[in-house]
This record gives structure tokens, sequence and C-alpha cells, in this order.
């Protein structure tokens, strides 16, 4: 009886120690095993937001130059736009005034006056004489004759050297030396040299034509007459000339005074500043050619995936909520640089609205686009996907052994080669098929193949 007591003693001791010792083994194991999430890959098509910030953009502008300002030294005084502003024909750009407009009046004021006592003068010493004769008509007529054939001569020698024919002698011998050319002689040459000879005809007729009068004593003035007459008409001409410069000194220190838009468009950019000369030689601003609209131009980094012409876009602004988009198309502009050209919300075009120039002060837009992949493939975490450097992607699979009757079931990872072919913040797609098969994600310690892993209890 005590034997059996001593038996059954040693059996309790032995199945505590057993317990116990499964119990530290189990603890052991648990300590040392690496823990790790297990996650399922997905079939679907992967898809990104991609953001980006977007600026006004002009593809082509115009440069606006106000010429009148040219030697007036014209001082900017309000600059009434800015860049993105809309502008409707007549609007006014900006306001200068030109300074030396005043003095250079009063210098032709004085001119004139000069000419014009010299007029005074020479009629009054002579006011008995006649002011018109058919002597003088003649002679201004062969002047103007001889200085048009000078003129178109110039022409077409010019015209004749630019396609590398030499004129040379009296104009009449021309046609004989273009003959000698052949049939390669441009049209424009062909056409000067016409002209050159039509003026020739009219000064040799002029010059006929007084030269009959001269040899007529009938018909002949006086010589001191003569010369009155020629100094008359020639106080006349300068005086016109003047007073024509006056005129547009007038017109032109007007055109500085006020500069307004000379069409419809938007201001792209400025070239004048409020206290500044301006020359008349650079643009004093730009617009957006005519006919053309501003798009939206987004810059685009090596890094960024391709983005096919047509993919749809979301504009978004605090003031103007969001409005649809689409990519025109991408662009490499001179300098290297890559951009998404982008429609802009016709909301923003509307009448008079201020989007535009609104986007053009703040900088930008934000914009966000959608990216799908064509394809479906399988979806993973991020995390759940390791790379060892460029196109050495892998990921740990999961298997199990479900064990024995005395043994318990255990997992370990095994290392596989994975083709990525999207990379996000949020999902990874790759190409094989492992839905349905656990990944290891999230580990507690560094895995290597074939480790035995244990899965995280929430």
């Amino acid at each position: 009886m005590r034997l059996k007591k001593f038996a059954l003693r040693g059996l309790i001791f032995l199945a505590v120690a057993v317990a116990l010792c499964m119990f530290f083994a189990r603890t052991v194991q648990t300590i040392t095993t690496p823990k790790v999430q297990l996650v399922t890959g997905s079939s679907g098509r992967y898809e990104e937001k991609m953001k980006f910030r977007a600026e006004v953009f002009f593809p082509e502008d115009e440069e606006i130059i106000v010429p009148e300002a040219k030697e007036l030294g014209v001082v900017v005084k309000r600059v009434y736009v800015k860049p993105g502003h809309q502008v409707q024909a007549g609007d006014i750009i900006f306001t200068a005034e030109a300074g030396d407009s005043a003095a250079k009046m009063k210098e032709l004021r004085e001119q004139y006056n000069s000419k014009s006592s010299e007029l005074l003068d020479l009629d009054v010493k002579n006011r008995k004489s006649s002011k018109e004769s058919r002597q003088n008509d003649l002679y201004n007529a062969m002047v103007e004759a001889q200085n048009a054939l000078t003129e178109k001569s110039m022409n077409a020698r010019m015209a004749a050297v630019e396609a590398g024919i030499i004129l040379v002698g009296d104009v009449a011998e021309w046609r004989k030396q273009l003959a000698l050319v052949g049939d390669d002689v441009p049209e424009a040459v062909t056409k000067a040299v016409t002209a050159a000879e039509t003026a020739k005809s009219a000064c040799d007729a002029a010059k006929s034509a007084f030269d009959s009068l001269m040899e007529d004593r009938k018909m002949r003035v006086k010589d001191d007459v003569f010369e009155y007459i020629k100094n008359r008409d020639a106080l006349l001409k300068v005086m016109d000339e003047i007073a024509q410069e006056m005129v547009e000194l007038s017109a032109r220190a007007k055109a500085v005074t006020e500069v307004r838009a000379p069409r419809d468009g938007y201001i792209v950019s400025l070239g004048v500043t409020e206290g500044e000369n301006y020359d008349g030689v650079k643009a004093a601003y730009k617009m957006n050619k005519e006919g053309t609209l501003p798009i939206l131009r987004a810059p685009v980094s090596s890094d960024d995936r391709a983005i096919a012409d047509g993919t749809k876009a979301e504009v978004k602004n605090e003031v103007y909520g969001t409005e649809a988009s689409s990519v025109q198309e991408t662009v490499i502009n001179a300098e290297g640089g890559k951009y998404l050209h982008l429609t802009m919300p016709s909301s923003y075009l509307e009448g008079n609205a201020s989007a535009i120039r609104r986007i053009v002060s703040d900088g930008g837009v934000d914009v966000t686009i959608t990216y799908r992949a064509r394809q479906s493939t399988t979806l993973l975490p991020p995390s759940a996907v390791r790379s060892e450097g460029q196109g050495q992607d892998y990921v740990y699979l999961v298997q199990r052994d479900w064990g024995g009757f005395m043994s318990g079931s255990s997992m370990k990872v095994v290392k596989t080669r994975v083709t990525v072919l999207e990379r996000g913040d949020k999902v990874v797609s790759i190409a094989e098929d492992l839905s349905y098969q656990d990944v290891a994600d999230r580990e507690d310690r560094a895995l290597t193949d074939g480790q035995k892993v244990m899965e995280y209890v929430n």
C-alpha cells in the first residue's frame, strides 16, 4: 500500500516536472522566435494619387513695346496691372511722364518761329514778285523725280546684291545684265529693276520739260524771281516738316501718358516698374498671343511615373474649390525641365473671373492626378516587399508545418524573389501571383531565409 502511494507521488512529481519543462520551453521559444504579421496579397489594379503644384503658364506670348517712348525720358508713374490680370482693349496698363517732351516741343517751336520770321522777311523783300511760276513747278518736279530715281536705283542694287548679282553702270543697261544671268534671277530683283527703269523715265521726262521751258524766253522768269520762289518753297517745306514733327511729338507724349491695352487678353509679365525709366526699346509688358489661352504647368521629377495624355486631374483651391482638368501632354523645355501641361478649368476662364490672377498671386494651385495601372496584379503593403538594391526585390512567404500527434504546428519564412511593377506609399504592385498566400510583414526583428516565426496575437 505504501509502495503504491510512493509510486503515485512519483507520477505526480514527474507530471509537474514535465509540465514545468514544457511551459518554460514554450516560454523560451516564444521569447526567441521572431514575431510577424501575416498579410495576404490581393489581386487588383494598382492605383496611386499623385500630388503636384501647378502654375499658370502661357504657351505663347507677345511682347508689347511702346516705341513712342523713345528719346522722351519716360518715367513710369503707376502700373495698374499684374501678371495674370485679364484686360480688355483700351484698359490702362500704366501711366507715365515724358520728361523730355516739353523741352523738345519748346525747341521745335523756336525753330518753327525762326523759319516763319525768315519767310516773312523774304516776302517783304520780294513783295512785288510773284510767288508762283511754271518754271518753279517744273524745277520742283525735276528734283522730286531725281530723288525717286536715286531711291529706286538703290533698292534695285541692294536686291541684286542679296541675290549675288552686281548691277553696274546706267539703269538702262541693267536689263541686259540680268539677261546674262539667265533664268535664275529672283522675281524681287526683276521688280526692283523695273521700278528703277520707270523712275528713270519719269526723271528724264521731268528734266526734258524743265530744259524746254528754260529755252523758251517767253515762259522764263527772271533769275532773282526764280531764286526767290525756290527759297520760299524751301522755307515752307522746312516749316511743314517741323510742324509735322511737333504733331508726332505731341502724339508720342500722349501715347505714353496713358499706355493702354491694344486688345483683349491676359498680362503675362511686366517689363516696367513704378518710378523707373522706360526707353521704348524693350518690351513694356507681355500679353498672351491672340487666340491662345493660359494653361496649368506642373514640374515633374525624373522619379515620377509617366502619365498618359488625357489622364483626368483635379485642381483644388481654397477659394474656388475643386475643379476638373486633364493632362494635355508632357513636355521638356529648352533648359531640360520636364513638365505636365494641363487644361485650365473652364470656370477659371469665364467672363472676368479672377481665378487666373489669384493663382499667379498664390504661386500656383494644387493638382491631384489618380494613376491607375492598366492590368490587375498582386498588391501588397510596401513594408512587406523588401529590396536589396534596384531590381533585387523579395518577400518572405510563410510556410506552415501542422505537426503530428506529439508535436504542435510551426511556421517558417521562405525568401522569394518578386518583380516590382509599381511602388507607392501605400501599396506595391508585383508581377507574381501571390493570391491567397501568407506573407510575413512588420517583424519585430530581422528575418533570415528558412527561419521559424510566430504570428502576432492581438
